[in-house]
This record gives structure tokens, sequence and C-alpha cells, in this order.
């Protein structure tokens, strides 16, 4: 059982690395929302509020990057979706932050 669970054999959903990535994906994407949201409601028609929606998509945008770098040789297509997924989220939510 422990020789299958290192192979990763079954279907893409089926493996951990794969679920574990979808699920960091989102939780990054949420994560940058929360921040950007809360710089929002703590500085109100302020720049801060900017800054704190630009730096919380760099590094957002920085932390994909390396979940994508982790992920094994063959990368699965419905984890470089889901990592996709989650940067074009973290773009445009930073996009109307900058725009103002």
């Amino acid at each position: 059982m422990s020789d299958a669970k290192n192979n990763e054999i079954g279907e893409p959903i089926d493996r951990p690395s794969i679920y574990r990535t979808l699920l960091i994906a989102f939780v990054i994407w949420s994560a940058h929302f929360a921040v950007s949201y809360a710089g929002v409601l703590v500085f109100p028609d302020d720049g801060m509020a900017r800054i704190i929606a630009l730096s919380a998509g760099l590094i957002a945008i920085a932390a994909l990057v390396v979940q994508v770098r982790r992920l094994p040789a063959p990368r699965s297509p419905l984890a470089l979706g889901a990592l996709g997924l989650g940067a074009a989220g973290v773009i445009f939510g930073t996009f109307p932050a900058i725009v103002g």
C-alpha cells in the first residue's frame, strides 16, 4: 500500500499531490482576497489600501509560482488549471485596487 502511495497511481483527483495543490491554490486566492478586503475596510479611500492589495497580490503570485515549481515532473493539467485559476483570481482581485 505504501508503494502505491509513493508512485501516485490512479485517477488525477485521487493523487495526494494534486489534491493538495488544488487546496493550496484556492487557499492562497481566498487569503489574498481577505487581506485585500481587510485593507480596504481598515483604510477606506486611502493609498495604504492600494499598497496592501498590491503587496498581497505579489506575495500570492509568488506563492502560486512556488507551488508550480514544487509539482512533480509530469505536471497534471488539473493542478495547473487550479493554480492558473488562483492566479487569475489574484490578478483580477488586485486590479480594482490599482485602478481605484
